[in-house]
């Protein structure tokens, strides 16, 4: 409440500078994504999954109807729901409904456990082609959110244990956290900025307080911190309240919220144009779902798009979390104009931009020219998903693929029967290894014994 109120001239000044010039509003939000959460049936999860998978596409498709444009989500998915959500959750963002970063709850750690424990957690999801980076040799990289808010032991010594976790985070290939706010013991007295924590094994809550994300300083010490709007929403229904930028059905995002959103002007400093709205959710639960993709959705977004999207005054830019980190760091590096110009500039897409699959793997190479799956565990038919290529899906009892789009070449380690499912145009050749290669429209069957080489070529004339 102090920094609140000692921060009301710097909002009115902003509010004043609203009206003179253009904004670019930053839109995102981060799912603490739980979809075990008080389940009452085994198979709840799932169907929660798949609520989403088709919902959400489906809510997209509406957007671009009715605005011209799209929201993207982000879910920070906890390792204690389990693996099984994890190959959902990659074909999700492969079909380019959002990005997956890690949401993590512990207790009572060390530092030594807390590390051994986080490594175990990103290998496993790196086993199901999560939290890499695309590039010739994946890269871990992730965003956080802490489970309870307790991030770097901000809890009183419960839900963590760790006082110097930032370091630990960014040891791991963490790039920022962006858990604040959260309006209850855990929060910091930094409210409503881009900034930089930093943390020590002797005092608990390191990112209490910290400097600036400004321009002409990218490289400061410590992890950058992310924060969404925190405010008091004296315009809100029947009583004012406290605005911690929480999304639910119950309190999904009316106009007297987005005003407040808009109003505590998340920026890096140097960079006001530049706007930042960081909403967060437990969005796996049914009674939210209105609020995300349903009607109450839908009417957050036309007010958005209608208020904050003219092209005059406003521009709206829906992002990932990757993507508003990279746009932070643009600013920092001075840049400026169009903020979607700068979507990957330090952190590249993640590897489900280019391919998914349903199965553990290891994932060897991942550009748009060069992909290569290996030793991928699967018991029965493994899907994989691919951007580049001549195929957008795989299936078969597959142990590895290879996709050389230079050679236009692909590598096919599998045994026995295999379907491809062709992009308009696509042609392929056996080369050697394949036997009764059969093709029905856009359907390739074929039999692999061991290891099979298909050249291949997309004609613009089908």
């Amino acid at each position: 409440m102090p920094t609140y109120l000692a921060s009301a001239p710097a909002r009115l000044y902003q509010r004043y500078r609203r009206a003179t010039r253009h904004t670019h509003v930053i839109f995102l939000i981060c799912d603490h994504f739980e979809p075990q959460h008080a389940i009452q049936r085994p198979e709840q999860g799932g169907e929660r999954l798949k609520a989403w998978s088709e919902g959400y596409a489906a809510f997209q498709e509406r957007c671009r109807s009715e605005f011209g444009t799209a929201p993207v989500h982000t879910w920070f998915y906890p390792p204690h729901h389990g693996v099984e959500h994890l190959a959902d959750l990659a074909a999700m963002a492969h079909a380019g409904l959002g990005e997956v970063e890690l949401h993590y709850h512990h207790d009572g750690d060390t530092e030594a456990t807390l590390e051994r424990d986080l490594r175990s957690t990103l290998d496993e999801y790196h086993r199901w082609g999560l939290l890499l980076t695309s590039g010739h040799r994946p890269e871990p990289s992730f965003g956080f959110i802490h489970g309870d808010w307790a991030l770097a032991n901000s809890g009183g010594g419960k839900h963590c244990g760790v006082n110097n976790e930032l370091h630990i985070l960014q040891k791991l290939g963490c790039w920022a956290d962006l858990t604040m706010p959260s309006a209850n013991a855990c929060q910091t007295r930094k409210i409503n900025a881009i900034y930089y924590g930093t943390g020590s094994s002797e005092h608990p809550k390191g990112h209490d307080w910290g400097p600036d994300a400004q321009t002409g300083a990218p490289d400061q010490d410590g992890l950058m911190m992310i924060q969404g709007p925190l405010g008091i929403n004296w315009a809100a229904p029947s009583y004012p309240r406290i605005e911690n930028a929480s999304l639910t059905s119950e309190n999904w995002g009316r106009a007297d919220r987005i005003r407040k959103w808009i109003d505590c002007h998340v920026h890096v400093q140097g960079r006001p144009e530049w706007l930042f709205v960081k909403l967060h959710t437990h969005g796996a639960i049914e009674k939210d779902f209105d609020a995300l993709f349903g009607e109450k959705a839908l009417a957050m977004h036309r007010e958005l798009n209608q208020k904050y999207n003219d092209g005059k005054r406003f521009s709206l830019h829906y992002v990932t979390a990757r993507q508003a980190y990279n746009i932070a760091k643009a600013a920092e590096h001075g840049q400026s104009g169009d903020p979607s110009d700068f979507l990957d500039f330090r952190v590249a897409p993640p590897t489900t931009a280019l391919c998914a699959v349903n199965a553990r793997h290891t994932l060897e190479h991942c550009t748009t020219d060069h992909m290569k799956l290996s030793a991928i565990d699967a018991d029965a038919t493994t899907c994989i998903r691919a951007q580049i290529g001549p195929a957008i899906a795989y299936f078969g009892r597959l142990r590895g693929l290879e996709i050389d789009v230079v050679q236009q070449r692909i590598v096919i380690d599998a045994d026995g029967a295999v379907e491809l499912t062709l992009k308009s145009g696509a042609i392929l050749t056996p080369v050697d290894g394949a036997a009764q290669l059969i093709a029905d429209k856009l359907t390739v069957r074929l039999t692999v014994h061991d290891r099979c080489s298909l050249s291949y070529r997309i004609s613009n004339h089908p």
